[in-house]
């Protein structure tokens, strides 16, 4: 999914273009709850005002919804602030038209009204003064149109000029489908299925029938205009060289039955429609109206007034009269066309049953969800059914800042049983289980148990992504997800060597995957696990390792939902541990940590964890180790979500980070409870996002803004995401990533192997 950046101007511009009090609305929902179109996840006009209200600029042009609505007035009479959604619906439509205009020209036509009429007069003029410079024989006897105008040569010109309105009209109309469809996956013959409800919709316009039925309704009125421009063009674009003769057909001629029909539609509709525009301004609608809404309304009234006085003026046998306004006609005609229909009010008729059309393939392109909602209640109860929608878990979730995932959309397509693929199944792979939705929910719901159990179902019907396949494969064979043999599971240091745990070790330390498989270009996870066993060693703790006997700790394989492996993971080092009679287990990661917490039900009575840090900070507080070097740098501490959110470990890092002498600690905005994730949780270590949707790069960015030049951090997975984030921005000369052990080594090790204190080169350690 991408990145929805925040547009400072969108309010502005929306202002301009008639939108009356965004301000106002207090998303109350009564507009929704009033408007009989605003159904399911279409929650127009509200969802739009929200849109609006925060600038989510993408977010508008990807929505259909603001030309699903035609404006029938509830929504501003229902709102309890007095504020006009149908006007903002209005103007968000005319700014959608200039958004899709790759030339520019209907921005400037509804920001210049005078613009406007100048391009339809120049284009009117243009074609005019083509008449005058190439009009064929001038007959005064008689009236001969056709040998003035020769019908065909019109028709030419009719077919230029629709292929130029087309290809402009076609190119927005692409731009328009771009961004609606973007991200759909949609199969070609569902084009073809759904190209009815393109035709139906452009031609009745049928769901404005819910807006209000009968002779003088809305849509009645609307139809019966529409029939009369549909019939003037298919006479003047297809059968022009029939209805354009010097022969005069009786009154029930079907040129002159459909040309009379025509021109008492567009003449009645449009009279009708500018007088409730202009005087009636009934209570709920139309109170406001742009220029070009009573421009084209004008322009309408003009072509059809004119096209009768040249049929008249033919009648009466007024050869002059008759060629003069055909002249106007024809000016009015190509002017209008060339101007409205592709940069101005009459666009909808393009782009109305288009968002229909597309609205209509999004909702058949979705297949029902994998996730059985029984199992999942079996699963984790039915307490996610008690989310009120407050939205809470979505205001605090990194992911919804990266790529706009929401945990309350998740939850409230799950309780009303409307989960499909695309709601469901494949957004659950945004969540990267950083717990900040559960840690602030007010109902106490589990969401990531949820998220946990629609992945396991999706994983079960083969559907878990492709970028997962391989860290899957590899924990089946090797015990690890990063293709690693487990041969070379204890590789990665040589000095000290790690002593082989025995029953008369104190701690089994658990070499984390990440650190032991680090292949990175930074090896930063490497180093911080050496620089663990160096403070071990000065600390004199009694530890040991069971080296290539041990498997993943599973947290990954549980988080997305491959229970099977998990299970399996859980057993290997289950046994390892009882045969082991290990009574301490020392981790590196927090997400090991927290996966023999409360994943290992056989470990909870005899078998205690902890983080490396949690033993540091009791070795400093003891003596064992002494921070006596200086190390003059400026640091930020960035929490872990699986050592804090999860596991409630926050002071025990910063006590480290306080004994080093010379370290400034200085804190990011989102620290503690609210750090936002690096990313790596729930199998995102794998998924290889653009920059703008990297939780990594928006962290870093973070740290960058605080004037560290330091990263420290306790995690090897953090560590990892965060150099990979660095080398995306290109700041590896301004920032670093070191964990809290290698801070803290910096400031044992010299005097430790000295045996005095000592200050350390401040540029040894500086970035």
């Amino acid at each position: 999914m991408k990145n929805y950046g925040i547009s400072q101007n969108l309010y502005g511009e929306i202002k301009r273009l008639g939108a009356k009090d965004m301000e106002i609305c207090m998303q109350c929902g009564n507009c929704a709850a009033a408007c009989p179109l605003s159904t399911g996840e279409n929650t127009f006009p509200r969802k739009i005002y929200r849109y609006l209200q925060l600038g989510l600029k993408d977010k508008v042009l990807e929505s259909p919804e603001p030309w699903l609505c035609y404006y029938c007035g509830d929504c501003n009479t229902d709102c309890p602030r007095g504020a006009e959604p149908a006007e903002t619906m209005m103007a968000t439509r005319r700014w959608l038209t200039t958004q899709y205009d790759w030339t520019g020209l209907a921005r400037l036509f509804y920001a210049s009204p005078k613009l406007e009429v100048a391009a339809f007069a120049g284009i009117a003029l243009f074609v005019m003064s083509l008449f005058l410079l190439f009009h064929g024989p001038v007959i005064t006897d008689y009236v001969a149109l056709n040998a003035f105008a020769p019908a065909h040569y019109v028709h030419i010109g009719d077919e230029i000029m629709i292929l130029i309105v087309l290809g402009l009209l076609g190119s927005n109309a692409i731009n328009m489908y771009l961004k609606i469809m973007q991200g759909t996956k949609v199969p070609l013959k569902l084009y073809f299925t759904q190209a009815p409800v393109f035709i139906l919709n452009y031609f009745t316009q049928k769901k404005w029938r819910k807006c209000g039925t009968g002779p003088s309704s809305a849509w009645a009125r609307h139809f019966f205009l529409f029939s009369g421009w549909v019939a003037m063009e298919v006479l003047v674009m297809i059968f022009l060289t029939s209805f354009q003769t010097d022969i005069v057909h009786p009154f029930w001629h079907p040129t002159r039955i459909v040309g009379y029909y025509a021109t008492v539609a567009l003449l009645v509709g449009s009279t009708s429609m500018l007088y409730g525009r202009w005087f009636k301004k009934e209570e709920n609608l139309h109170r406001y109206s742009d220029f070009t809404d009573m421009f084209f309304l004008v322009l309408i009234f003009a072509i059809a007034f004119t096209g009768i006085l040249v049929h008249f003026a033919r009648l009466g046998g007024l050869p002059l009269t008759t060629y003069s306004i055909y002249v106007i006609h024809v000016g009015i005609c190509v002017g209008m066309l060339m101007i409205m229909l592709p940069f101005g009010k009459l666009s909808h008729l393009m782009y109305r049953p288009l968002a229909i059309f597309l609205t209509s393939i999004k909702a058949k392109a979705q297949h029902d969800s994998q996730v059985d909602p029984v199992d999942m209640e079996h699963e984790i109860g039915e307490a996610f059914k008690t989310c009120m929608q407050c939205g809470t878990c979505t205001s605090v979730c990194t992911s919804t800042h990266a790529n706009n995932y929401s945990p309350r959309l998740v939850l409230r397509n799950l309780a009303l049983n409307r989960a499909t693929d695309t709601n469901v199944d494949d957004v659950s792979w945004n969540c990267v289980t950083c717990n900040s939705c559960v840690a602030n929910c007010p109902r106490g719901i589990d969401i990531i148990g949820l998220i946990k159990s629609v992945r396991r179902q999706i994983g079960e019907g083969k559907f878990m992504p492709e970028y997962l396949q391989a860290p899957l494969k590899s924990l089946e064979k090797e015990g690890n997800p990063w293709g690693g043999k487990r041969s070379k599971k204890t590789d990665w240091i040589n000095t000290p060597k790690i002593p082989v745990f025995s029953q008369d070790k104190e701690y089994c330390l658990f070499t984390c995957c990440t650190t032991a498989y680090d292949d990175t270009a930074a090896k930063g996870s490497l180093s911080s696990g050496t620089a663990l066993v160096k403070l071990l060693e000065i600390g004199d703790v009694s530890y040991g390792t069971l080296g290539t006997a041990e498997s993943c700790c599973g947290d990954q394989a549980e988080k997305i939902g491959a229970a099977t492996v998990n299970e399996s993971l859980i057993k290997a080092n289950t046994d390892l541990f009882l045969k082991n009679n290990v009574k301490k287990i020392l981790t590196s990661s927090p997400h090991c940590l927290n996966a023999f917490k409360k994943n290992y039900p056989e470990l909870e009575e005899n078998t205690k964890t902890i983080h490396y840090t949690e033993l540091l900070d009791a070795l400093i507080t003891n003596g064992s180790l002494t921070p006596l070097t200086e190390v003059n740098s400026r640091v930020t501490y960035h929490d872990p979500c699986y050592l804090g959110r999860h596991n409630g470990i926050y002071e025990q890092p910063r006590r480290i980070l306080q004994s080093i002498p010379g370290l400034k600690i200085i804190e990011m905005q989102n620290s503690r409870k609210r750090s936002q994730c690096c990313g790596g949780g729930g199998g995102g270590a794998w998924h290889i996002l653009p920059i703008d949707e990297s939780h990594g790069v928006q962290r870093v960015r973070e740290a960058m803004d605080t004037g560290a030049e330091i990263i420290a951090t306790a995690c090897p997975y953090c560590i990892r995401m965060l150099n990979d984030a660095i080398a995306i921005l290109g700041a590896q000369n301004k920032i670093a990533v070191r964990d809290v052990a290698e801070l803290l080594l910096q400031s044992v090790e010299a005097s430790y192997i000295s045996g005095q204190t000592t200050s350390a080169n401040q540029e040894e350690y500086h970035v």
